[in-house]
């Protein structure tokens, strides 16, 4: 039998479909249909029981932080969303003997998986509805979680990601490595280190203010929310962290930075979020601090992605260089 690592995509899928399997057998399930939805990275699978019911079956990539702690919180809080809220959230289904989160194994898998159950969400990305209406919907959804999360405590004893920190993911910071300086040129790395610093004097100042942290999402953008008639559902809650609003919206605001349009966008996703919520960044720039701090995660995560590698990384540097200076402009 290969090695797991050295199979392609479709080839790790099809080693976890029978992983799924197994995993399904610890729920009250009558599984007629098991499909792949994708692997590229956490493996997807959608379940169809001979009811006519659909469901999601998520085989969880055990890197990124997804430790066991970090899984149940995300269950946890998408339960008390489904039970507290009117959010049209993707609602985990109790196993057998009432875990939300189930492990599962299999030969030619070279660890246990964690694994989970979730209802099915209607609709398609938000991204291909993108209009001012649909991005005031999507600033008032990221208000309700917030004004949610102010309130909920995930259960005692989780070790949890907190967003105290410009890369708040456990991967190694390798962006400033003497072998990765090489990529951009020494005016584009001092940019890089100064947007690094403008980012943990926001953090700082948001320590300092006494706002306690909260439960975020994490990774709200459009490829996140799924869209139907209107209905926003936002789906993908394992990067959830401790953070604060603002650090959550600028995720959110950093897709769509380099359009256009974004100002209008901005604008609107503001009006939509002040429906449900008073808006919570204190002074200009702030969320630009975490615009640029989104922007310095990804560039990492992208650089130490060798299957990334293909990239130019000349335009790389150059793209990094205009996000930043647009976030740091008058600061």
């Amino acid at each position: 039998m290969k090695p797991y690592a050295t199979l392609t995509e479709r080839g790790r899928a099809r080693r976890l479909r029978a992983l799924a399997s197994q995993a399904l057998q610890q729920y009250d399930l009558q599984v007629a249909r098991l499909r792949l939805v994708t692997n590229s990275f956490n493996g997807i699978f959608r379940v169809d029981t001979t009811g006519g019911e659909k469901w999601i079956l998520r085989v969880t990539l055990p890197e990124g932080g997804h430790t066991p702690a970090h899984v149940a919180a995300e269950m946890d809080w998408l339960a008390a969303l489904a039970h507290d809220t009117s959010l049209s959230v993707p609602c985990p289904l109790p196993a057998r003997d009432g875990s939300l989160v189930v492990e599962a194994c299999t030969e030619g898998v070279p660890e246990p998986r964690l694994c989970e159950v979730f209802s099915w969400v209607p609709g398609t990305d938000l991204a291909d509805h993108l209009t001012p209406a649909s991005m005031a919907a999507l600033g008032e959804l990221s208000a309700r979680l917030h004004e949610h999360a102010r309130s909920y405590h995930p259960p005692a004893g989780l070790d949890l990601l907190r967003f105290d920190r410009v890369f708040p993911f456990p991967e190694p910071v390798i962006l400033f490595d003497a072998g990765v300086e090489a990529i951009f040129s020494p005016a584009q790395h001092a940019l890089i280190r100064q947007a690094r610093d403008f980012a943990q004097a926001a953090i700082h100042r948001l320590q300092a203010s006494g706002e306690p942290m909260r439960l975020i999402h994490g990774d709200l953008h459009q490829w996140n929310v799924r869209y139907a008639r209107g209905l926003l559902s936002p789906i993908d809650f394992e990067d959830l962290m401790w953070g604060w609003p603002v650090q959550d919206i600028a995720t959110t605001l950093y897709y769509f930075e380099d359009r256009l349009d974004y100002a209008a966008l901005r604008q609107a996703f503001e009006q939509g979020y002040r429906r449900a919520c008073p808006w919570p960044e204190r002074g200009p720039g702030e969320i630009n601090a975490f615009i640029a701090a989104r922007a310095l995660g990804m560039a990492n995560f992208i650089l130490q992605n060798n299957a990334l590698l293909d990239i130019d990384l000349a335009a790389f540097a150059g793209r990094l260089e205009s996000l930043l200076k647009r976030s740091m402009a008058g600061f």
